[in-house]
């Protein structure tokens, strides 16, 4: 077999080139000779066994899927500690700062009934002591529950990521394990359509922290001048546009995948809560009928006109609920987004992580 001298020549590198951190800054600078000379192969790589063989490394000098987490990674120590600790400090913060801003409400009340003249300032400072202890006592009560309970809501979000990654990846895309072999799907050269696939999945299953951190740099090592840098599509543009703009479209792919797995747990809880309404009533309904089966048809008749059991008015209001949570989660999604975008271009790394984290709180604020 003859090959001809034009041909580009093919370079094959372990996908470990791609871990440290001096690799990505190495391959964004070697990037327009590769793209112009030569093809970057990766000679097997990846936490799952059959995916890296055979794929093109990313231009950040990454591996295919690389950010992808193993099934049950949460599970392992330094995952499940950090994991623990952070939604520990979530809901002390959060019931700090709900207490302190209720404490403040309920101040000004008291202050507003002394300046009416309805209560002395003596009285006001004893209601403030007695609503302090009162709900202090409260809420360190329940915070141990609520706890327990966003603990629980984390993994079953977390197992159901891992659950739509599978899916995702070993049915709909195929690329996972024998399921590109069965659908002939065969890494290489030619093959656009499993190389697609690939790129689809490694859009879905990126680390945001990690991409911030290496897009910035990126851009930083392809300035021509001081904060500038040529766009995607060939313009001069300022680095913090460029960052925000592809930090964006990052987020966004990132983030679909836990926002639908958000998504589900809430629904969830909303059917399982309706349910247990729905079947406490019917309970207790029963209860009252047998109770006033010995004749008593007053009580039995107010007692269908307060506490009627409307099947059709139920699943209106289970729907309305539910459009509305669809709404909200949707407009979450797009506002993390921004924010991951936003966080990236301040403090490219954990400037993403908190972006992420104020989007989506912001809009759950305004619309739940």
């Amino acid at each position: 077999m003859v090959v001809s001298s034009s041909s580009p020549p093919l370079q094959v590198v372990l996908g470990s080139r791609a871990s440290s951190d001096s690799s990505a800054t190495q391959c964004a600078a070697e990037s327009p000779a590769i793209r112009g000379n030569s093809t970057a192969y990766i000679l097997g790589t990846s936490a799952y066994p059959r995916l890296g063989s055979g794929l093109k490394l990313k231009i950040d000098g990454r591996v295919p899927m690389e950010d992808r987490k193993a099934p049950l990674s949460q599970f392992r120590p330094k995952s499940l500690l950090l994991s623990t600790f952070r939604v520990v400090a979530i809901n002390i913060s959060s019931t700090l700062s709900t207490y302190f801003s209720d404490q403040l409400t309920s101040e000004q009340d008291n202050e507003k009934l002394v300046d009416d003249g309805e209560i002395t300032p003596y009285e006001a400072d004893e209601m403030n002591e007695e609503w302090e202890s009162r709900e202090w006592q409260k809420r360190m009560d329940i915070l141990p529950k609520k706890i327990g309970y966003a603990l629980l809501r984390f993994h079953a979000c977390t197992a159901l990521m891992r659950f739509y990654e599978l899916i995702i990846g070993r049915y709909i895309l195929c690329v996972d394990g024998n399921a590109r072999l069965e659908s002939g799907s065969i890494p290489g050269r030619g093959n656009s359509t499993y190389e697609h696939s690939v790129d689809v999945m490694d859009k879905l299953t990126r680390d945001p922290f990690q991409a911030s951190l290496r897009t910035s740099q990126i851009l930083h090592n392809q300035e021509h001048s001081p904060g500038k840098v040529l766009s995607t599509d060939g313009k001069e543009t300022s680095t913090s546009s460029e960052l925000y703009k592809q930090m964006y479209t990052t987020c966004l792919w990132a983030t679909i995948i836990p926002f639908l797995a958000e998504l589900t747990v809430q629904h969830g809880v909303l059917l399982y809560g309706y349910g247990v309404y729905y079947m406490e009533k019917k309970r207790r309904r029963k209860e009252r009928e047998m109770s006033n089966s010995d004749g008593d048809e007053q009580c039995k008749d107010e007692q269908d006109e307060t506490e009627p059991v409307d099947e059709t008015a139920y699943a209106l209001s289970i729907l309305f609920r539910s459009s509305h949570l669809t709404f909200s989660r949707g407009v979450s999604l797009i506002a993390a987004s921004v924010g991951g975008a936003v966080g990236s271009v301040i403090y490219p790394g954990w400037g993403a992580i908190f972006g992420i984290q104020i989007g989506d709180t912001s809009v759950g604020a305004l619309l739940d």
